[in-house]
């Protein structure tokens, strides 16, 4: 991993995401995006591209979860109902129907992916700018640790 694909995901983020039509092209860019934030954390790369990073995986993880939501409503991918008996029991597949295990989903991913496709619009874009701003500021603050950076700079 190098910082070209860093740079490639911050210079085609949306166009990425724009191309994301089903369940596997999204899991293919998400498993992309784990490896660049696994790779810039190690190399301690500066916030602004963790933020991008972070995003473009939350991104992904809500175009997923709105993918999956329609394919159960579709009847493409088999939906889990909780029956009164306690257990667990899926909608009645044909042949054609999926299962989230067919398409290496685990229920847990499904349930959090479809969670933040549930944010609506306005809400889930303004939690993303707020959160940014908040990083933003926080880098940008004023420290003890920062000054303490400031002085061993000089002194070098």
């Amino acid at each position: 991993m190098d910082g070209i694909n860093a740079l490639q995901l911050r210079d085609n983020a949306r166009a990425e995401l724009m191309q994301i039509k089903h369940i596997e092209t999204g899991f293919e860019y998400l498993s992309k995006v784990k490896a660049i934030e696994v790779w810039a954390k190690a190399v301690k790369k500066d916030s602004e591209l963790q933020n991008l990073i972070a995003e473009q995986k939350i991104r992904t993880q809500r175009i997923l979860g709105q993918l999956i939501k329609d394919g159960q409503d579709n009847k493409e991918i088999a939906s889990q109902e909780y029956n009164d008996g306690g257990n667990y029991k899926f909608g009645v597949p044909d042949r054609n129907t999926k299962t989230l295990a067919d398409l290496g989903i685990s229920r847990k991913e499904s349930s959090t992916f479809k969670q933040i496709a549930s944010i609506p619009e306005d809400v889930f874009e303004s939690t993303i700018a707020e959160k940014k701003e908040a990083v933003t500021k926080a880098v940008s603050e004023l420290t003890t640790a920062g000054m303490l950076k400031v002085a061993k700079e000089i002194k070098k």
